[in-house]
């Protein structure tokens, strides 16, 4: 099983036109509503692939809990710590570049624990109190960690971000927030096993003991960016949990990610017929 301990965000996105000048105004095209939070839609995705999922978070007592719930493929170990389950206003420009506003709620008061699974994945809650909670949670886990600190702990420096590293076996995170660390690879490798950084349309690359290993990004049609490095983290790790060969889980992540912008919506992501099909072809 893989678990993730995470916020459960309803995601409220407009598509503009383009962005407005500060003071200025812009028309909304069409707007639609969907679950969100990069571990959560991480989690759904790897369920919708036939993975045991689970996501320990915390809700709000409002419609939108239940709308997160039952939209949600993984099982959800919820606490409900606000009146109201967090909130991300996400606009859209016809680029597909995405803006958010996040209305934490109960998102920001994440006391929730993790009970079981074999593995991980930590995603910040948008609170103050995320960062002590989670290395408390990390250090308690027994079994595999994956962390996807975000510029939320990036943004920390790498002296306070090593305090998480210590109990963290894989790091997954953007070209942007590694470059806010001012540190090397091999600094990251002296705590973690695998180091995944994404490259946006210029694919993705990991470090491990095993080697430097760098896929190139798909071509892809820029609909939506949102939810895109989700997209990439569930095939990544369908692939690593399926025990396939690095360079593979890397082209799996990248393959899950072009497909994601393509569509709308951060939970845009492959069937397995489609993944296998991927596979099937790769593999050959």
């Amino acid at each position: 099983m893989i678990s993730a301990h995470a916020p459960a965000l309803v995601d409220y996105v407009y598509f503009i036109e383009s962005y407005p000048s500060l003071g200025g105004h812009a028309r909304i095209i069409r707007s639609t509503k969907s679950p969100g939070g990069a571990g959560a839609n991480v989690v759904h995705n790897l369920a919708t692939l036939g993975l045991e999922t689970a996501l320990f978070t915390t809700i709000g007592k409002d419609s939108d809990a239940n709308f997160f719930i039952e939209n949600t493929r993984a099982k959800v170990f919820a606490e409900i710590t606000d009146d109201q389950t967090g909130k991300v206003l996400v606009f859209v420009d016809h680029n597909g570049e995405r803006t958010f506003f996040v209305q934490p709620n109960a998102a920001g008061k994440p006391f929730v624990k993790v009970s079981k699974g074999d593995y991980l994945y930590v995603d910040p809650f948008p609170s103050d109190l995320s960062f002590e909670i989670q290395r408390e949670v990390m250090e308690k886990f027994n079994g595999f960690t994956i962390l996807n600190p975000g510029f939320l702990y990036t943004s920390m420096g790498f002296e306070k971000f090593k305090e998480l590293l210590k109990f963290a076996d894989m790091v997954v995170m953007s070209k942007s927030e590694f470059e806010l660390l001012k540190v090397s690879p091999e600094d990251l490798l002296k705590f973690v096993d695998y180091l995944i950084v994404t490259l946006g349309s210029e694919g993705s690359i990991c470090y491990s003991g095993f080697g430097k290993f760098y896929e190139k990004a798909f071509k892809a049609k820029v609909v939506d960016t949102t939810g895109a490095g989700d997209a990439f983290s569930a095939g990544f790790l369908y692939g690593f949990i399926n025990d396939l060969p690095l360079d593979v889980c890397l082209k799996l992540g990248n393959f899950c990610g072009a497909y994601n912008v393509e569509r709308v919506g951060a939970r845009a992501f492959p069937t397995l017929e489609t993944i296998e099909n991927f596979l099937a072809n790769i593999l050959k």
